[in-house]
């Protein structure tokens, strides 16, 4: 029985849930197309309902669908080829930061299918390439210098590139430079030749695109950005923008201080954890930290075990082809999923050249605990900061 409330349309009802989502006005239009209007909606999940929402669909949600192996078959192929080659002529390290830039790359790209443009590629790997430079320097720089400077390399490449299909290039950028500080060059040269790898990566990565989308069709959606088109990502408005990236080059630094106070090594991963961790809502920060760290902790708990086994790279070439495909064909699938093939990918991918053993794993999961849980703090706090906004807004006399 319909209640007597509820909005009706040519004498259909429309669900109580429905009209209170915002939606208003509906009327059929010919051919039984129903148009409507939508006015402000009053209707709010509260904090815990929205936080357990996003954690629990991030945990145990998987989009079966979105698996791709059209995907992640000639992207681990693409990432994995400038590796075998460099280790083969013998430019062992050259070789691996040319795959970090290839992956990079990659991962600026949208899950399937592909919609990420050209030009937005093309300021990408431009963008990782002076990340990475200015994060070699300041790697170098004494620490009275490189923490101001560790957080104005965040800010700038966040808000440089705004939100909408941008934000992945600025992220990403912002990736490359906490990278580049976490694993500073051991030689005069380095300063130099490691942005040159990383853009070499990129390049290599654009140019396998254009080969892609020309002679495999049935990849193009996968793989291939689109040729045409315009986005239609939502953009963010710049004082919540800017708000956000000030919070996060904030609980960067402090992860940062905390590494260097505990002395782990190699305390980049910190940095990360909060970048990918913290979301402009804290219902998502609570779900991908959440997922984050379960799935660091999987993925560097088989890694734990394969250096333990061998420390061989010709071993573990075929090891990183496995990974590096599951981690590009289930990007979309489940976020835990994926950062348990991201973590295991890195992790192997780095020992190869800055070898730290299975403890290079166990120091994994203590900086994901630690970036997680100051991803959480710092949502709090924007949280906080934007219901006492929304409550001085609502009390101002108009």
């Amino acid at each position: 029985m319909n209640h007597p409330c509820n909005p009706r349309v040519n004498d259909h009802p429309v669900p109580v849930h429905l009209a209170d989502t915002g939606i208003s006005n509906l009327h059929r239009g010919n051919g039984g197309t129903i148009t409507y209007e939508r006015r402000p909606s009053t209707v709010r999940l509260t904090e815990s309902e929205a936080g357990d929402s996003g954690l629990v669909s991030r945990l145990v949600h998987l989009d079966t669908d979105r698996f791709d192996l059209r995907r992640g078959l000639p992207g681990a192929a693409l990432v994995l080829i400038p590796l075998v080659v460099g280790f083969a002529l013998g430019l062992a390290e050259a070789s691996v930061l040319v795959t970090i830039g290839a992956l990079n790359l990659l991962l600026v790209q949208s899950p399937s299918p592909a919609t990420t443009r050209w030009k937005v590629l093309l300021v990408a790997a431009a963008g990782n390439t002076i990340a990475f430079g200015a994060g070699t320097l300041v790697g170098l720089a004494p620490r009275t210098v490189e923490i101001p400077l560790v957080a104005v390399g965040i800010v700038v490449p966040l808000i440089a590139t705004g939100a909408g299909e941008w934000e992945s290039s600025g992220f990403m950028a912002a990736v490359m430079f906490s990278f580049a500080v976490g694993i500073p060059p051991t030689t005069l040269a380095g300063i130099g030749l490691r942005p040159a790898a990383v853009l070499l990566g990129g390049v290599w990565t654009l140019a396998m695109l254009s080969l892609v989308q020309v002679l495999r069709p049935a990849y193009r959606t996968a793989l291939a950005p689109p040729s045409q088109g315009a986005s239609n990502a939502p953009k963010t408005p710049f004082p919540r923008l800017a708000v956000h990236s000030c919070v996060t080059a904030s609980a960067v630094v402090v992860g940062l201080l905390i590494g260097i106070a505990l002395g782990l090594p190699r305390d980049y991963w910190i940095m990360l954890t909060v970048l990918v961790a913290l979301r402009l809502d804290l219902s998502s920060t609570f779900g991908y930290a959440a997922a984050r760290i379960l799935g660091t902790v999987a993925g560097a708990g088989v890694a734990f075990a394969v250096t333990i086994s061998t420390a061989d790279p010709w071993l573990l070439f075929p090891i990183l082809a496995v990974t590096a495909v599951l981690c590009l064909a289930t990007r979309g699938v489940n976020y835990a999923l994926y950062a348990v093939w991201i973590t295991l990918t890195v992790i192997l991918l780095l020992n190869l050249v800055y070898s730290g053993g299975p403890s290079l794993a166990i120091a994994r999961v203590i900086d994901t605990l630690i970036g997680g849980s100051l991803a959480l703090i710092a949502a709090v706090a924007l949280a906080a900061t934007s219901r006492g906004r929304a409550g001085r807004s609502s009390t101002t006399p108009s």
